[in-house]
């Protein structure tokens, strides 16, 4: 049994010093790569991995890219002095890389007049969640806050972030915030409404007769948002002179409203709203709203895999009256 007992202590010993080799052993530039990008995906939770470029590492959040310069880093890490291990020339940069983002990371109060909503498709919405990867005493810290206002269909908030626009506030931080998740929503579809209010009108598309076709409002960040305004939605049906309007937020830079009952509308802005989503960055939805007075529903939905369907008759029924 002695014999046994010796012999395990001596291969965890073995083991021990095997696991410590290979971490202050000299890295080559593909070993150096692997580990610099664990350590950021411990710094920075909830980012993953979106491509490998020569010398970089573009990460993905939500709608934001970082592209970490890890082949600086590897040139810094070649020049260090021959003393300092592996280990500490790592953890040394991880010191400095959560000082930096302790930095530039803004709270919702702290930007609470620059938090914008965000429109965002379901598909996009389970993505991240998968994409969300930590243990479960943090999950409600890395997923995002959502709040469904159609089928399939979500809102968001947006926080400006130093250097990589803007972030999307996790579950936690909104339900720990001052004020009501409403309190919250009403604020960032304000903070749009101001921003829209002092931009240059937005620009009209009208048929033979003049009547208004479509109304291309300012490409402002979360204008999409202001479809779950009352107000701008009196204000639209007024405009158009209809008891209902179609609505296109593809990007979350972009609103059009249009006349969903003139085919000369609804077939340009279906083109159009599938190019945006297929060709941009900062993904909103890919079908079509549909809004009144009182709510706001699907006119068109779009498939999980992103492709469109066609209308089936009525519009979804309405989720939604408005924050």
């Amino acid at each position: 049994m002695r014999g046994f007992l010796r012999s395990v202590i001596v291969l965890a010993s073995l083991g021990t010093l095997v696991f410590l080799f290979s971490c202050d052993r000299k890295l080559d530039e593909a070993s150096f790569r692997r580990r610099a990008e664990a350590v950021y995906s411990e710094v920075h939770p909830g980012w993953t991995i979106y491509r490998r470029e020569p010398g970089k590492t573009v990460f993905l959040r939500g709608d934001q890219f970082d592209t970490f310069d890890v082949g600086a880093l590897f040139v810094e890490y070649q020049a260090r002095d021959e003393k300092q291990s592996t280990s500490t020339f790592f953890d040394a940069w991880r010191d400095a890389e959560e000082a930096r983002a302790r930095a530039r990371r803004r709270t919702l109060e702290q930007a609470k007049d620059e938090v914008i909503p965000m429109i965002k498709s379901g598909p996009w919405i389970h993505a991240q969640d998968l994409g969300a990867i930590g243990p479960a005493k943090v999950q409600d810290k890395i997923r995002l806050w959502r709040r469904s206002i159609a089928t399939d269909v979500f809102l968001v908030l947006g926080v400006p972030e130093e250097r990589l626009g803007y972030r999307m506030a996790s579950i936690d931080e909104v339900k720990t915030a001052s004020g009501s998740e409403d309190e919250w929503v009403r604020r960032a579809i304000a903070n749009v409404a101001r921003v829209v209010a002092t931009s240059s009108t937005g620009t009209e598309a009208r048929g033979l007769s003049k009547q208004l076709l479509a109304y291309d409002l300012p490409n402002v960040d979360g204008v999409g948002g202001l479809v779950l305004d009352p107000e701008f939605r009196a204000r639209m049906l007024e405009k158009f002179g209809r008891d209902h309007l179609g609505a296109a937020v593809p990007l979350r830079n972009v609103l059009i409203v249009f006349d969903p009952e003139d085919f000369v509308a609804l077939k340009p802005v279906r083109a159009r709203t599938h190019q945006l989503y297929d060709t941009q960055n900062h993904y909103g939805f890919r079908g079509l709203l549909r809004f009144d007075r009182d709510s706001v529903s699907v006119l068109e939905p779009a498939d999980a895999d992103g492709r469109p369907r066609p209308p089936s008759g009525e519009a979804a029924p309405a989720q939604v009256s408005g924050p």
